[in-house]
């Protein structure tokens, strides 16, 4: 089981729905770094890159401030520039999935959702559209073939939003290394972190390697030469030393959140978690039941002094921002009601695991 010399936690409860981490190992790694290394452009970073870019299977890895940045500099990159541009997503996502369509002034066509999973359903797109952002959710790859078909059919890219699932794979591939580009965040609710804001891009072409690397240092083209519209939005070495330090670890403990979801399967006395996907292997960034008792069952582990979370309470067409739209999502809509995310963190004990259950069970029986 995956052991932490340090817990702090989030919220003061008896099973907190999420831990913040922090190992003597990744304390030594943070001092190592402040005391040999630039604070930025750091020895870290230029490592971090390579063996992220090993461990997806990808050519290159850029690191960026974090995963909203990550996507926006791809689709730069990719040259998804204008407003008469459009970009495809699934609005059961975060909202950065959108918003970082909106900074580069393209128009996001916000997409509706596989009612079994919370995926992208493709078939729900009726527009033209000038590229496509599928989301990994919830650490489960999307179903990528229909994506991939999707693509190729119009001709356009694919930048594939991972900031969900670093070490998922479709197909015995990691995700991330399907598309054009893949994207990923390190906050620190996620698989891995980097002790803060910080996220990745992966990819094997070198142009847009090469971009997003200009892009992410003001449009840098020499050291006094600056060629295109860029921005500060480098990773720092001190959160790069942390994320050398969580990559090592990052196969045990999706191991061990795997363990955690084959312990809920086991002890639900419903079949209320969403599936994984067939061709996939999910490393459950979270655990996510649907019920029609959804609210139900969290006033039941709140009252049990037990966390729970919704992902996402508000589908993105819903949020304020993007009422203007107008979308009418029913998949979506509909799901948003009936999810919950259980504590899933790879330092949650099986006695406690077993509790949650306990609780759930008294709700769904």
């Amino acid at each position: 089981m995956y052991k932490l010399n340090r817990i702090i936690e989030r919220k003061y409860m008896k099973i907190p729905f999420f831990v913040q981490e922090f190992t003597n190992e990744m304390e030594e790694a943070v001092v190592d770094a402040l005391r040999n290394e630039s604070f930025v452009n750091g020895e870290s970073v230029s490592k971090f890159e390579e063996e992220f870019a090993r461990y997806i299977g990808t050519k290159y890895a850029i690191s960026v401030n974090s995963g909203n940045s990550a996507l926006q500099l791809s689709l730069m990159a990719l040259h998804i520039d204008g407003n008469i541009q459009k970009v495809a997503t699934p609005t059961n996502s975060f909202i950065a999935s959108a918003n970082c369509i909106r900074m580069t002034n393209a128009q996001p066509i916000l997409t509706d959702i596989d009612a079994r999973d919370g995926g992208i359903d493709v078939s729900s797109i009726t527009e033209k559209v000038d590229a496509i952002i599928p989301v990994h959710i919830y650490g489960n790859p999307c179903d990528f073939d229909s994506v991939k078909a999707f693509a190729e059919d119009r001709h356009i890219p694919i930048i594939e939003d991972a900031c969900q699932a670093h070490g998922a794979t479709y197909k015995n591939k990691k995700v991330g290394s399907l598309s054009d580009v893949g994207c990923f965040s390190f906050y620190p609710t996620k698989n891995m972190t980097v002790g803060g804001d910080g996220g990745m891009c992966t990819t094997d072409n070198e142009g847009i390697a090469d971009k997003i690397r200009s892009i992410r240092d003001n449009g840098r083209k020499t050291k006094n030469e600056f060629d295109k519209l860029g921005f500060t939005m480098r990773l720092n070495t001190i959160n790069a030393s942390i994320g050398r330090i969580q990559l090592k670890h990052l196969d045990e403990k999706n191991s061990r959140r795997r363990e955690i979801a084959s312990i809920y399967k086991e002890n639900l006395i419903e079949d209320c978690i969403l599936p994984e996907n067939e061709n996939g292997k999910s490393v459950y960034h979270q655990i996510v039941i649907r019920h029609e008792n959804r609210d139900k069952i969290r006033e039941k582990l709140t009252n049990n002094d037990i966390g729970s979370a919704i992902y996402y309470e508000k589908p993105i067409h819903l949020q304020p921002f993007y009422l203007e739209y107008d979308y009418k999502l029913p998949n979506s809509e509909k799901f948003a009601k009936e999810v919950l995310s259980l504590p899933s963190y790879p330092s949650l004990t099986n006695d406690q695991l077993l509790e949650v259950c306990e609780h759930v069970n008294k709700i769904i029986g």
